[in-house]
């Protein structure tokens, strides 16, 4: 899950600091040892101290089980964070938080009637909290069976390893080499990451080769080091800045996250500078760019915003300063994560979030901002870009609708893999005769398409007199045929509401001068 590349701090109860603050060494000490573990975001290590704890008190079984399920849910496992959640309310977990993560595990396992029950549990405690109606509402909406769109998605088999591969990017309009986070390549014994019990997080890029793969991909930055995690890269419109995400796990524990930046000069990219956004005690994260490069977006857990994780945005100056951090609002923001935004080429925002209306886990949204209503407008991408996974680090081959996303769809363990997405074109495939008035065929006829999108088209017809078009959607077109020794022939053809590639016969009637 993608939230591991950033510590999760979660500070929801003051149970914690009871816990850690009791002495002894009996029970409290045990599960303050977790607890520790899970505080400062090293979910795999919590897993395995909170997997070994025994303890024979209702109330210690409830905490110990509550988290380990936030464990397992931070690190993208549903289906045990969904048992463990359960265990904790059955041994009577006083926090009714747990009933909204239950209800966020189920709908990614797409048990839609039981995540009902436990978000509707949660509102009676924390009635109008946003996240928890939001899931309640995509609980109902999965439930109606909703419509797929046309994008085709399948995972890309050149990229994949055993562990998680996510956040693809292109470096301005170069799509000939793609790049990506990776935690493949670590030593099990070794460098075993303290988040995810994966390797560590390295930059990637590939190449594309002839044939349309990518050849095997070759580290560009960071290093096989449990330490340190490198990852969600972005690049300035020229492809002379490079952003990326680094968070460092030195031995008195995580200091957080960071953006770094990269600058390339004389074809050579310099050393990694940190960008200071805020004390560094915090999370700065994702960073994405509009292609004028003068406004960086970015995730962070900074005071102000609306909770969880948000996005937000900073401006550079004409002097190339950074200003003041600005939140994106209620409209993007929730009280759940907002996170991994990413700008295409003209413009738009992307972004994921578990807290906005969806269909599994982090779900993809596009954002456009109507500087009439001073407000952003937000669209879920629908299925099957989004799934009942975590979807998330989207990126568009410039104009076109293809490009690459990272996803957890159909993976147990919770790990992220690249797939390839595209819109196939929608085409009217026009097969047409022309023929006489007893039905034969006219050969050499000329026929000319116009169309009211601008299409101007000629041919003539074969032997038999059939010639043949492919035409554009949501437009009209005029048919003219003529030929010598016949009076001229038109048809109308329309492609208005075609919804899917399709073929039409149509027949042009000439008739013969007397």
């Amino acid at each position: 899950m993608p939230r591991r590349i950033i510590r999760f701090l979660y500070s929801s109860f003051v149970l914690i600091a009871t816990v850690l603050t009791l002495s002894g060494c009996g029970a409290e000490a045990k599960l303050a040892s977790g607890v520790k573990l899970y505080e400062v975001g090293e979910y795999s290590r919590a897993v395995d101290k909170f997997r070994k704890m025994d303890f024979d008190n209702r109330y210690y079984r409830g905490q110990s089980s509550f988290y380990l399920a936030m464990s397992y849910y931070n690190i993208g496992q549903a289906a045990r964070a969904t048992a463990y959640f359960t265990r904790a309310i059955r041994y009577g977990f006083p926090d009714p938080v747990a009933q909204f993560y239950l209800g966020q595990s189920l709908r990614m396992r797409e048990e839609y009637e039981e995540a009902i029950v436990a978000y509707e549990a949660y509102l009676e405690h924390d009635v109008g909290n946003r996240a928890a109606l939001n899931g309640l509402q995509s609980c109902k909406m999965a439930m109606q069976k909703p419509v797929k769109t046309r994008y085709v998605v399948e995972e890309n088999r050149d990229l994949r390893s055993r562990e998680s591969d996510y956040s693809p990017a292109f470096a301005g309009d170069d799509f000939t080499t793609i790049y990506f986070s990776s935690m493949r390549g670590g030593d099990k014994k070794k460098n075993v990451n303290q988040i995810t019990g994966q390797g560590s997080s390295v930059i990637y890029s590939s190449i594309q080769d002839g044939e349309g793969g990518w050849e095997n991909p070759v580290p560009l930055i960071g290093t096989i080091d449990p330490s340190q995690d490198d990852g969600a890269a972005a690049f300035s419109g020229d492809g002379k800045e490079m952003y990326f995400t680094r968070c460092s796990f030195p031995e008195e524990g995580p200091a957080g996250a960071s953006i770094m930046v990269r600058r390339k000069a004389g074809g050579r990219w310099g050393e990694p500078e940190a960008l200071v956004l805020g004390p560094d005690s915090l999370v700065f994260a994702h960073p994405a760019l509009t292609p004028d490069g003068n406004t960086l977006f970015f995730v962070s857990d900074m005071p102000g915003g609306f909770g969880g994780k948000d996005i937000w945005k900073v401006t550079r100056s004409s002097g190339g300063e950074w200003g003041i951090p600005e939140n994106l609002g209620v409209k993007i923001n929730t009280p759940a994560d907002e996170m991994f935004p990413t700008v295409r080429n003209d413009g738009r925002l992307y972004f994921s979030s578990d807290g906005l209306v969806g269909y599994g886990g982090l779900d993809l949204f596009e954002a456009v901002y109507e500087e009439g209503n001073d407000e952003w407008e937000i669209r879920n991408l629908g299925l099957p870009l989004n799934s009942p996974g975590h979807d998330f680090g989207i990126a568009f081959r410039g104009d076109r609708e293809i490009g690459m996303l990272s996803s957890s769809r159909g993976s147990y363990r919770g790990t992220d893999q690249i797939f390839d997405f595209e819109l196939p074109a929608i085409e009217a495939l026009l097969q047409g005769e022309v023929v006489d008035e007893s039905g034969e065929g006219i050969e050499s006829a000329f026929v000319r398409v116009v169309g009211n999108n601008g299409t101007n088209l000629t041919t003539t017809s074969s032997s038999r007199g059939t010639f043949t078009f492919l035409l554009e959607p949501e437009a009209t077109y005029i048919i003219m045929v003529s030929a010598d020794g016949f009076f001229n022939g038109k048809i109308n053809f329309s492609t208005m509401g075609l919804e899917e590639s399709d073929e039409f016969n149509r027949e042009v009637v000439l008739k013969t001068v007397d």
